[in-house]
């Protein structure tokens, strides 16, 4: 039986916190056969492989070297219906799996989710919360019934609470990326590859959630890849 999540992590050149990233996805409490994992990284870590091997978790090497052509690997390698995504120095909370599971089972139009999540410091001390907000936002594909409102409505809620970006917080129906179209786009994309699968959201047949709740740890430091995609989304939008 296939898994229902698929969880893709990317890796490149950095070591240091991968393990800590891995041990989080160990902990999850949702049902270890209702989810795999991916790791596609440009190097071999004797800790890192470990935990991969113990798990029985796919261990890809490669030397491609953009993030999208990584993420594009993991997902044709992917065999859940429900695609998440972590990036080697954040870490997940231990429910978020259990929670992304009952949203997309429940939710049958669901087709993108993200959440709200802490930023830490090097040590992993909570930081902040983001976005603020209070109140799960669920968000119908109103295309079908007015092309007018959907893009713009939908845009307005999300860009307002900074809720398009950010990997490790989002999770979406593997359906979005499926085509090898969007495959090859995705290899070629630089920058604010997230950014790109909120747009693919847009003008796809389902709906959109924003949780309130935070489940994921983002890891602040100086090489940070994430701070700097959302700079690059904010510039372009």
């Amino acid at each position: 039986m296939d898994p229902y999540i698929s969880v893709i992590v990317t890796a490149h050149d950095r070591k240091k916190y991968l393990p800590e990233a891995l041990r989080s996805l160990e902990r999850q409490t949702l049902d270890k056969g209702k989810f795999e994992v991916v790791v596609v990284k440009n190097f071999e870590d004797p800790t890192s492989d470990e935990i991969i091997r113990r798990n029985g978790w796919k261990n890809i090497v490669t030397d491609v070297k953009p993030l999208g052509g990584k993420i594009t690997i993991g997902i044709e390698e992917a065999r859940g219906e429900v695609i998440a995504f972590l990036e080697d120095d954040d870490m997940y909370l231990e429910n978020k799996l259990h929670i992304i599971y009952n949203k997309f089972k429940n939710l049958k139009d669901l087709i993108y989710l993200h959440h709200a999540f802490y930023d830490v410091d090097e040590a992993g001390k909570i930081i902040r919360r983001h976005p603020d907000i209070d109140k799960d936002l669920y968000i119908k594909n109103e295309l079908k019934r007015d092309p007018r409102l959907k893009v713009p409505l939908t845009q307005a809620i999300f860009f307002r609470y900074d809720a398009i970006g950010y990997f490790s917080a989002m999770a979406i129906r593997k359906e979005l990326v499926e085509t090898h179209l969007i495959k090859v786009l995705l290899r070629r994309i630089l920058f604010v590859w997230d950014s790109a699968f909120f747009a693919l959201s847009l003008i796809g047949n389902g709906d959109l959630l924003l949780l309130s709740e935070p489940l994921t740890l983002r890891r602040l430091h100086g090489a940070n890849v994430s701070l700097r995609m959302d700079a690059h989304a904010r510039k372009l939008m």
